[in-house]
């Protein structure tokens, strides 16, 4: 399936669009968290400030508070814990911040820490100059912002919490035996979240709200111009080179104008409206050739149909002249040899012999030559009836068996007795074979073996006929086949090479095929099919 130009072109521009957009929003979401983190740190910050600054006025204005005008003294439990605890109840019902006075060991039960306040208690006693503490906590499902100061040891907290160690202090509590700078405790601020979360998600909505806008109008303008400036020029030279291709040559000239407008694309027009002139050139001199070759085509045609009627003529009157002498040769010689002849010396009749057997080959290459020359012209007519192939297997390997014998080859027929008929010609089948073993039978030294096998294969019946000879080389194995073409062993051993090439010819006729497969010192195995009798034929 093919993507248009425009089409890929939109789709990488999407892609870049909301890569750097996406990537901008990331960044921005990232700022927006930070600024909403830092406001909730400067808001806790000015809170503990204050508590701080608070606590302090309280501590020094001690004396102010617990002493009246006359000069009695009256405890009035005004001291900045007590101050900082009241105070923070009521900052805790007038806002949703959480305040609160700590250290790891309390006086009082309301100010017990909780796992956050004490690692970072922790942390302020073992790094006396870590100025503040951040992070969060869940509470109920809420995530809840916490900040944390250090207390230290002030002048006029000495006499609550100063020397002497146990010692109680002016509101009975024991004091700690604390000095001046050291760590007395934190300020813990808890701020929820949920608000501050609620408008960072709003602005990241509207945020992704215009980015999602501008790359709309952005890709809507893109693809119009695309549209417009790319896909309909584009579009006009394909309908352009289109009619081209499909031999109307002539570009009009008011198209050409209107794709000359963009400076891009008038290139390519001025290069089209040359080949359009070149091609309708072109055009004509090729009718004027085509119509010449067309008459030259037809006298060469003429010519050789005429030669193949001759080479056809030739063929069956040369076979016609020599099959009518060698048959009289062949008749006379078998009558010389019969019982009932003259007496023949031994010489004689050796001689006679070897006329007897020469005329036969003479008389089996002329047939074969006529039987190639019928096939090639398409004259060849097959009597196709229900063929016994085992029956047709079992003849072959008998009339060459004597042959084998002469040269002590011995000649298997492993054909099993439940093969398939096959829709053959039975003498056409029979010289087929009988072609093929007796090229097996030349080529196998003495002492081998020459075997004959058939299967049944799926609407075929599949026959091999197996030698142990010198093999076939591969550049060979192509040519034995051809017409009159021979291997580099026939070079050695003598052939017409009309065997090989008659027995392919007959098998496709047949509708088969035939191959070979040998490799050079190990012998051939010749292959060829014949389509089962009333089957549909599925691997050849």
């Amino acid at each position: 399936m093919h993507t248009s130009i425009a089409t890929k072109f939109m789709i990488g521009v999407t892609a870049v669009l909301v890569i750097v957009l996406g990537l901008n929003l990331g960044l921005d979401i990232r700022h927006q968290r930070a600024l909403a983190e830092e406001d909730l740190r400067e808001q806790a910050r000015m809170v503990a400030t204050q508590l701080i600054a608070m606590r302090e006025y309280i501590a020094r204005n001690q004396d102010r508070i617990n002493w009246d005008s006359e000069g009695h003294f009256e405890f009035k439990y005004l001291n900045p814990a007590a101050v900082g605890r009241g105070v923070g109840k009521i900052f805790a019902e007038m806002s949703d911040y959480q305040y609160k006075q700590t250290r790891l060991e309390v006086r009082s039960a309301e100010n017990q820490p909780d796992p956050f306040e004490v690692d970072a208690l922790r942390r302020f006693a073992s790094d006396p100059g870590l100025a503040e503490i951040v992070g969060y906590t869940e509470e109920g499902g809420e995530r809840i912002f916490r900040y944390m100061v250090p207390l230290k040891m002030e002048p006029s907290c000495l006499p609550c919490h100063g020397p002497p160690a146990g010692v109680p202090d002016i509101a009975g509590y024991p004091r700690e035996g604390l000095v001046v700078g050291e760590l007395a405790g934190a300020l813990s601020i808890s701020i929820p979240t949920e608000r501050f979360e609620a408008r960072l998600t709003q602005a990241i909505r509207s945020r992704a709200t215009g980015i999602a806008l501008v790359t709309g109008l952005s890709l809507a303008l893109i693809g119009f111009l695309n549209h417009q400036l790319v896909a309909r020029p584009l579009a006009a030279l394909a309908g352009v080179t289109r009619r081209i291709g499909q031999g109307r040559w002539e570009v009009p000239e008011e198209e050409v104008r209107d794709l000359r407008a963009h400076l891009e694309t008038a290139p390519l027009v001025d290069a089209i409206k040359a080949m359009s002139d070149e091609l309708q050139a072109l055009y004509r001199n090729l009718e004027q050739k085509v119509e010449e070759r067309t008459r030259q085509l037809k006298e060469a045609h003429a010519d050789l149909e005429e030669l193949h009627r001759s080479q056809t003529e030739f063929y069956s009157a040369m076979t016609h002249e020599f099959r009518t002498p060698l048959t009289s040769i062949i008749g006379f010689t078998q009558l010389l040899l019969s019982p009932g002849g003259e007496p023949l010396t031994p010489s004689q009749r050796d001689h006679l012999t070897d006329i007897l057997e020469s005329a036969q080959r003479l008389l089996q290459l002329v047939n074969d030559l006529l039987d190639a020359s019928r096939l090639q012209a398409g004259q060849m007519r097959l009597s196709i009836a229900a063929v016994d192939l085992s029956e047709a297997a079992r003849e072959a390997c008998a009339v060459v068996r004597p042959l084998a014998r002469e040269r002590e080859i011995a000649v298997a027929c492993a054909i099993p007795a439940d093969l398939p008929l096959v829709a053959a010609d039975d003498l056409r089948v029979l010289q087929i074979l009988l072609n093929l073993l007796s090229n097996a039978i030349k080529f196998t030294q003495v002492g081998g073996q020459v075997t004959l096998q058939a299967e049944a294969c799926e609407g075929f019946v599949q026959v091999s006929v197996r030698d142990n000879g010198p093999g076939i080389p591969v550049e060979d194995q192509e040519v034995i086949f051809q017409l009159f073409r021979r291997g580099s062993a026939h070079e050695r051993t003598g052939g017409s090479g009309l065997g090989l090439a008659l027995a392919k010819l007959l098998v496709e006729l047949h509708g088969g095929r035939i191959w070979v497969e040998s490799e050079p010192g190990c012998g051939s195995t010749f292959h060829f099919t014949i389509p089962v009798h009333g089957g549909e034929p599925q691997c050849p």
